[in-house]
């Protein structure tokens, strides 16, 4: 009787063991094949929840010490002809307002980046994940854009536009910066209800703002007497559309976006 009593249980193992389809980790201790539910999604931890609680600690600054200057950033980003006037308050990249806003941007497109890359299952650009990976992002994200904007003054300089040169930076440093304060809400979604709706909803907002600093670079260009059509068309091609495609190129590889 007792013969019977302890290999029956084995029998019935073997058996459940033996049926096609059945997780072998049930049996074998490791809980692998027990169904479960992912609490978090993937791109929700620790630093990336510090990492927004951070861009709004500096919105909240800004709104704070910085309102009326912050409220003139958004008037120059909606107003281009309010860009003159903008100048004549400061220098705008130098000051502790255009420091914020723009480590704001940095750090947001680079979480958004890296969210993307991860949502569409496309991190192959670096061989390493998690924060490393967030880190080598905002470090090529910022030689990118200090090489850009070193290429706009050589070129001012090289072509006695330098006039020019200083607006079409200025212009694209206030631009990236509203970008960073709209990316903030959409980053909160994507990282705690993620769905390939607001991914292309990001996108979509980086694609529109590009187009529209397009057209103001141009009204900037067409306003210097020094400044040909072919010249600008050929400068805007060189510096403005020609990196943004090696960029969305590099990091789009075989995503399926």
């Amino acid at each position: 009787m007792c013969y019977f009593a302890d290999m029956t249980p084995l029998a019935i193992a073997e058996n459940i063991a033996n049926t096609p389809g059945f997780p072998q980790a049930l049996l074998q201790g490791s809980g692998k094949g027990y169904p479960h539910i992912e609490n978090m999604p993937q791109g929700a931890t620790i630093w990336t929840f510090l990492l927004l609680i951070g861009t709004l600690t500096g919105v909240a600054i800004l709104l704070y010490n910085f309102n009326r200057r912050f409220r003139q950033v958004v008037q120059a980003f909606l107003q281009f002809f309010s860009l003159n006037q903008f100048i004549r308050e400061g220098n705008f990249i130098q000051e502790r307002t255009g420091f914020i806003l723009y480590t704001i941007f940095l750090l947001c497109i680079s979480l958004f980046t890296y969210l993307t890359a991860g949502y569409f299952n496309n991190i192959t650009l670096f061989t390493d994940t998690g924060i490393s990976l967030y880190f080598k992002i905002l470090t090529g994200y910022i030689i990118f854009f200090i090489l850009k904007s070193g290429m706009h003054y050589f070129t001012g300089f090289l072509f006695e536009t330098r006039e020019a040169g200083y607006l079409i930076v200025l212009d694209e440093f206030i631009i990236n910066s509203i970008n960073g304060l709209i990316l903030v809400p959409v980053l909160f979604i994507a990282t705690y209800s993620p769905s390939a709706y607001i991914y292309y909803t990001g996108i979509g907002i980086l694609a529109l703002t590009f187009i529209y600093r397009m057209i103001r670079a141009v009204a900037i260009g067409l306003n210097v007497s020094q400044f040909s059509p072919f010249y600008l068309f050929l400068y805007l091609c060189s510096l403005e559309i020609v990196p943004v495609m090696v960029i969305v190129k590099v990091l789009s590889g075989n995503s399926q976006i």
